[in-house]
């Protein structure tokens, strides 16, 4: 069972996910034009890319449940989830507008999640 302390805590967290808003400023199209100079010209670090995709994700509470794939000119998000929040996808689009979304539903252990296919044409 659960402590005071951990039951504290665990109250104080739901009472921060409820009242949840995501403030990422810039960070979304300073991310699409890092994404861009890896992408195009083989510049930047493939590692700092994904971490910087995952914590921009989870500010908008999309959960990752495998590590993001970077791979060629499309990176690949594979979300702890089955429904999808359209308002928040429509917000993370309004930052990647260079990019193109696929949504693609996939079975894995007898649940359908979520992958968000993320394309740079160019």
């Amino acid at each position: 069972m659960y402590s005071d302390e951990e039951k504290k805590q665990l109250m104080d967290d739901l009472k921060e996910m409820e009242t949840f808003k995501a403030d990422v400023g810039d960070e979304g199209k300073i991310l699409q034009e890092d994404l861009k100079e890896y992408f195009i010209n083989g510049k930047g670090d493939k590692e700092d890319l994904i971490f910087r995709i995952e914590l921009y994700f989870y500010a908008f509470k999309l959960f990752c449940r495998k590590k993001v794939i970077i791979d060629r000119n499309q990176f690949t998000i594979f979300l702890n989830d089955s429904l999808l929040d359209w308002h928040l996808i429509n917000l993370v689009m309004q930052d990647l507008t260079d990019f193109e979304l696929e949504i693609e539903a996939v079975k894995e252990n007898k649940d359908v999640l979520i992958n968000l296919n993320f394309t740079l044409h160019y």
